[in-house]
């Protein structure tokens, strides 16, 4: 019901502002400073003058990711950046990619796999399966463990506390697998559950942590690494399909500028994000031995390999 009133409230946002213009929504759940957000606001000044009016929706306007999924599917929304895990409940061959400690690193191997024959597969996958166009693949960084009292250094410290996921299975299931209980919520709700002890702690990247000040409520982060989270950016082919060639075209070449910046900006911001936490007494950071943490989830390893094919997993983990 509430998709059908989202969509009803922002269709008229998807239609041509005169004979030649056309206006697109573009929907994400980011705040300012994050990478998404920025990278979008830049695609929006590139496409000035273009025939392409972007009207942005951040900070989750729309609502969650699922319902911007449900509303670009119906064209409602012209375009959004979703996370992988959100997307593989309309997509699940997608999943793959949220396998525990599958990619190595956040600024060079997700992008070997991206750009080339696998995300190129898994975009033809996605649009089979979900309807939606892959436009690019964008960065949410590696994701680590930040708690309210408990330090995690090892598995056994995650044993029993509540740790809020996203609402995917493999997330779910990798948590429970590390001895926590796993507890999904959307994300607008996770300050306020750290805050009133609904959770004992969280799990991000290091910029949404920073910026939505996770840190005043789970002072302890600890650099788990244990995802690296693709944001997908995804669109409808209804509204690409009302743009013109030349249109078509600079939307195109906005995007690659904005995926440029945004993967930079990643890297950028992780590295200033540690930078600003040493100079923080408050904050206690924490590197625990990513290989032990690992052996807990292998069981998780191998029934999502199982799934989503051993030779595309192998894939993913060989390409250089």
């Amino acid at each position: 019901m509430r998709a059908l009133v989202v969509a009803g409230v922002v269709l008229s946002c998807v239609m041509r502002a005169h004979a030649t213009d056309i206006t697109i929504t573009a929907a994400h759940i980011n705040p300012p400073g994050e990478p998404t957000f920025e990278a979008f606001e830049r695609m929006k000044t590139a496409l000035d003058g273009s025939g392409i009016r972007l009207r942005l929706f951040p900070r989750g306007q729309l609502g969650d990711e699922k319902d911007m999924i449900e509303q670009v599917r119906l064209g409602a929304i012209g375009i959004a950046s979703v996370s992988a895990a959100a997307l593989s409940s309309f997509a699940p061959s997608v999943g793959v990619l949220d396998i525990p400690f599958l990619l190595r690193d956040q600024d060079r191997h997700p992008w070997v796999v991206a750009d080339g024959p696998i995300g190129r597969r898994l975009a033809q996958q996605i649009e089979k399966q979900s309807g939606l166009v892959v436009l690019d693949w964008w960065s949410a960084g590696m994701r680590h463990v930040f708690t309210r009292a408990t330090p995690v250094r090892s598995v056994e410290d995650l044993n029993g506390l509540k740790i809020r996921v996203i609402g995917s299975s493999v997330y779910i299931d990798t948590f429970n697998a590390m001895g926590a209980k796993s507890t999904p919520m959307p994300y607008g709700e996770v300050y306020t559950a750290l805050a009133t002890g609904t959770v004992d702690g969280a799990e991000n990247d290091t910029t949404g942590y920073r910026n939505m000040k996770f840190y005043e409520q789970a002072p302890n982060l600890s650099l788990t690494g244990h995802f690296f989270l693709y944001k997908v950016v995804v669109a409808s082919p209804r509204v690409l399909a009302r743009l013109s060639p030349a249109q078509r075209e600079a939307l195109m070449q906005a995007m690659r500028e904005a995926t440029v910046y945004q993967r930079a900006l990643s890297v950028t911001n992780y590295r200033a994000d540690l930078e600003w936490f040493a100079t923080q007494p408050g904050i206690a950071v924490t590197m625990p031995d990513r290989a032990v943490l690992e052996a807990a989830v292998r069981p998780v390893q191998e029934r999502y390999a199982q799934r989503f094919g051993r030779e595309l997993v192998e894939a993913i983990r060989g390409a250089h």
